[in-house]
């Protein structure tokens, strides 16, 4: 007889707390929907018809076990890897296809599994390079430094400085970001995703290889930004007490399939779950 392989907690013992929901929320509203999405390489099935709906204002997991096929969702929805079939939207337009720019452009943001920021540029300028998609001074502008590019730029400095502060690297900016700690540099990527505006950000193991402190401060942190910001979080992690702890809802992936949806509590009793991650079967 097996019994669920987590409780409903973070490594410390104690679930954080979900806090309230954004304000304005009546009732749900789709703000990403991914239906009947296929993704194949050759003649591997890496995705088999995975639907999801993530709510705006919503703080959605999405886990399984080794090779479940997580990572190869997020890069289909952020535009990396084409889908094979099956559609994807953001606020009803359908977004399947477009260049990842245009994904950030439309509001969808993310982080990335291994760490991918200018290590030779410092803090403050990898948050700076997160603002381009929201810049309108040309070639032109910036080669002729005009006044309207240099308000543009103070305005920019000036964001990125606040983005820096509120994820907790304030007196971080001129330092560069290779010389960062580890738990440092996960956050400068967040700040860096932060500053392209997004109404939806994608974090794709934000607290891998972290001790149990730093993913309390670092859960905070997504609480924070949901209720401050109301913004929508789409956490992959494989820490599932963490995940059950700390998200609204939760899918579950499984060979490429989602095997099950829905709140913390039913998602960790459900009887495909419990096999999946442990081979057996539930009570």
């Amino acid at each position: 007889m097996n019994k669920s392989p987590w409780s409903m907690s973070n490594a410390d013992g104690q679930a954080p707390s979900p806090g309230p929901a954004p304000k304005g929320q009546a009732a749900p509203t789709s703000l990403l929907e991914v239906s009947g999405v296929d993704k194949r390489f050759g003649g591997l099935a890496a995705l088999t018809e995975v639907s999801l709906t993530v709510h705006a204002g919503e703080l959605y997991g999405l886990i399984g076990p080794n090779a479940a096929g997580n990572t190869t969702l997020f890069n289909c929805m952020t535009g990396l890897y084409s889908v094979t079939e099956g559609q994807i939207r953001l606020s009803g337009e359908a977004i399947q296809g477009l260049k990842p720019h245009a994904i950030v452009q439309r509001g969808f943001a993310r982080t990335f599994q291994n760490i991918r920021l200018f290590s030779n540029m410092t803090a403050l300028e990898n948050v700076m390079v997160g603002r381009h998609p929201r810049t309108r001074a040309g070639v032109l502008g910036a080669v002729l430094r005009t006044a309207a590019e240099r308000r543009e730029e103070a305005a920019i400095r000036e964001t990125a400085h606040d983005w820096l502060e509120r994820v907790g690297l304030k007196n971080k900016g001129r330092s560069l970001a290779g010389h960062l700690p580890y738990g440092a540099q996960r956050r400068l990527e967040i700040a860096r995703a932060l500053a392209t505006e997004p109404r939806i950000l994608a974090l794709d193991e934000p607290v891998a290889g972290m001790n149990p402190s730093e993913r309390r401060e670092m859960a905070d942190l997504f609480l924070r930004l949901r209720h401050d910001h109301q913004l929508t979080l789409l956490l992959i992690e494989h820490d599932v007490k963490l995940v059950m702890g700390l998200c609204d809802r939760v899918a579950v992936l499984d060979y490429g399939r989602k095997i099950a949806e829905g709140n913390p509590a039913a998602v960790q009793r459900d009887p495909a779950v419990i096999k999946a991650y442990l081979g057996g079967h539930a009570a």
